[in-house]
């Protein structure tokens, strides 16, 4: 898991992605499922710590547990923002 402070942050893992391509399904808001380099999956959670504020972000790749930016964590976060964004526009009518 990492906390995402900047977009700074993911820069390694956005060049990675768009080399690869993953593959993103939406289990649900927040959680994705996203294909690794070899065709493996890993499931991504995006949150929100009520009490800090602070984005957070897990996958269950090896990067992650060692607290690393992974690929399949910045293509969940770009789809997840993507949602988020729609959802808020959908509320505002």
């Amino acid at each position: 898991m990492f906390i995402l402070r900047e977009e700074k942050q993911l820069e390694n893992a956005i060049k990675r992605a768009k080399k690869i391509h993953p593959k993103v399904k939406i289990l649900d808001f927040g959680k994705y499922m996203v294909t690794g380099s070899k065709g493996n999956l890993y499931t991504v959670v995006c949150r929100k710590d009520e009490r800090t504020n602070l984005k957070m972000i897990d996958c269950s790749c090896k990067a992650s547990e060692k607290g690393l930016p992974c690929f399949h964590s910045a293509v969940a976060i770009a789809q997840h923002i993507y949602l988020a964004e729609n959802r808020r526009q959908a509320m505002s009518f």
